[in-house]
C-alpha cells in the first residue's frame, strides 16, 4: 500500500512539473515582430530584430515629439545567420521571441547573392514560423524597418496588415516562409514574393519641428509592391505590376481588385468579382504548347460622362477587358522566359499531364524548353452589373 501511494505521489510530482522546462519570465523576453537580413560588406550576415515596446496602460504610443515609442530595432552580424541571432543578445537585455513574427525582410543585394544558407537555418530552427510573410527589400533595409509612417506603429505589423488586405487589389504575389520553401526545393517551379520599398507621405512627420522658411520632413510610408523572381535560390529580377497581375491570374489567385480601361476616350474601372484560371499543357505536332484559360466575372464600378451602356456597349468593353487580360497574362509570361524562371507553374502542369515524359526528358531539358515554350491565352469576360445606377450621370 505504502509503495503505491509513493508510486501515486511521483506521476503527480512528474505532471505538476511538465511544460516549465522552457519558461520565460514576460519582462525577459523581447517579442520580435519583425525580422531584416542583409550582408554586410565584409561578408557576414547582418540581423535586425524588430521588438514591441512595452506599453504603460493609459499610454498612446503613436510615436510623437514626447511620446514612447512602440517598437525597437536591434542589430547584429555573425558569420552565419545563427551566429548573428545568437549575437542579438549582446546589445538586448532580453531573450528574442520568434514565435510572433510576422514577416521576414530581406535586402535586395542579399537576395541576389542566393538565400540558402538563411532559408536553412530558419526552416531547421522550430522558433522561426513558416507562416510569417517573406519580402524582398527594395530600398535601403535599416529605412524600410525604420519607416513607421505618421502613427508610429511597427513596420512590421504595417507590413503584415497590408498583407492581409493584398486580395483588395492583387497586383503583387507573395510567399510565406513554407511556401517558399516548397518553391525553393522543387524542381517543376521556381520561387518568387513580393517587394516592398517606401515613399515620402503627404502627412508631416508628428516629432518634426517646423522652422520658419523651411518644410517639415514628410514621413516615410510603406508600400508592398512589385514580385522578386528568384531563379534557384537567388534574385535575379523583378515583375512590375501588370505582370504580378498576369502571374496571378495564371496561377489563379486573383480573388478582387480593379481593371481601369479607356473606352471612348474615357476611363472605366471595372470590379473584379470572381475569376478561374486553368492551365493545360498539350502536344501538337510533336510541339509542347501550354494553354492558359482565364474567366473573369466583373461589375461596372465608375465611368464618366460620354459613355452609354446599351448592349453594343457592353460587349465592346468585355472585349477589351479580355485583351486586356491577356495582355497582362502574356507580360508575365514574356518577362518569365526572359528571366528563364518558371515562377508561372508551367513544369509542375507539364509534369502533371506527361508524368513518364517528364521524368525521362523533360525535366533536364526544362530549363531550355521553358524560354521558348509556345503560350496560347484565351479570356472570357463578363459584366455581371453596373451598380445601383445604369448610365452615367450627366451634368446639366
Amino acid at each position: 500500500m505504502r509503495k503505491r501511494l509513493m508510486l501515486i505521489l511521483s506521476l503527480l510530482l512528474i505532471v505538476s512539473c511538465t511544460g516549465c522546462w522552457d519558461l520565460r519570465e514576460a519582462e525577459e523576453t523581447g517579442i520580435v515582430l519583425g525580422m531584416g537580413l542583409d550582408r554586410n560588406k565584409e561578408g557576414n550576415i547582418v540581423v535586425i530584430a524588430q521588438t514591441v515596446v512595452p506599453q504603460a496602460p493609459g499610454v498612446a504610443g503613436s510615436g510623437g515629439a514626447g511620446e514612447q515609442k512602440t517598437f525597437h530595432n536591434w542589430y547584429s552580424n555573425g558569420k552565419t545567420i545563427f551566429d548573428a541571432v545568437r549575437n542579438l543578445t549582446l546589445a538586448s537585455p532580453n531573450t528574442p521571441f520568434w514565435s510572433h513574427n510576422k514577416v521576414y525582410i530581406i535586402s535586395e543585394n542579399l537576395a541576389r547573392q542566393g538565400l540558402m544558407d538563411v532559408i536553412d537555418f530558419l526552416e531547421r530552427d522550430p522558433e522561426f514560423k513558416q507562416s510569417a510573410w517573406i519580402l524582398i527589400a527594395q530600398e535601403n533595409l535599416q529605412e524600410i524597418m525604420q519607416s513607421s509612417g505618421n502613427m508610429g506603429q511597427a513596420p512590421a505589423q504595417i507590413l503584415n496588415d497590408i498583407i492581409q488586405r493584398r486580395d483588395r487589389n492583387s497586383k503583387y504575389a507573395i510567399s510565406n516562409l513554407g511556401e517558399f520553401i516548397q518553391q525553393l526545393i522543387s524542381n517543376e517551379t521556381q520561387a518568387y514574393t513580393a517587394g516592398v520599398t517606401f515613399y515620402q507621405g503627404l502627412m508631416k512627420e508628428q516629432d518634426t519641428v517646423s522652422i520658419t522658411g523651411q518644410e517639415a520632413k514628410r514621413a516615410k510610408e510603406l508600400r508592398v509592391m512589385n514580385t522578386a523572381i528568384f531563379k534557384g535560390d537567388k534574385l535575379v529580377g523583378w515583375f512590375n505590376l501588370e505582370e504580378s497581375r498576369g502571374l496571378l491570374w495564371i496561377q489563379n489567385k486573383v480573388e478582387q481588385g480593379l481593371i481601369v480601361l479607356e473606352m471612348l476616350h474615357h476611363n472605366m474601372s471595372f470590379e473584379i468579382l470572381k475569376s478561374n484560371s486553368k492551365l493545360e499543357a498539350l502536344i501538337k505536332e510533336g510541339h509542347l504548347i501550354m494553354k492558359v484559360q482565364v474567366k473573369v466575372d466583373v461589375n461596372i464600378g465608375d465611368m464618366t460622362p460620354g459613355n452609354k451602356l446599351d448592349e453594343k456597349h457592353i460587349k465592346e468593353a468585355e472585349a477589351l477587358l479580355a485583351n486586356e487580360i491577356k495582355k497582362q497574362v502574356l507580360s508575365a509570361v514574356s518577362r518569365a522566359q526572359g528571366l528563364n524562371s518558371d515562377v508561372l507553374g508551367f513544369g509542375k502542369v507539364t509534369h502533371r499531364s506527361f508524368p513518364k515524359l517528364w521524368q525521362e526528358e523533360l525535366s533536364q531539358q526544362w530549363s531550355e524548353i521553358f524560354k521558348d515554350l509556345e503560350v496560347e491565352v484565351a479570356v472570357e469576360a463578363h459584366i455581371r452589373g453596373t451598380g445601383l445606377i445604369s448610365n452615367p450621370l450627366q451634368p446639366k
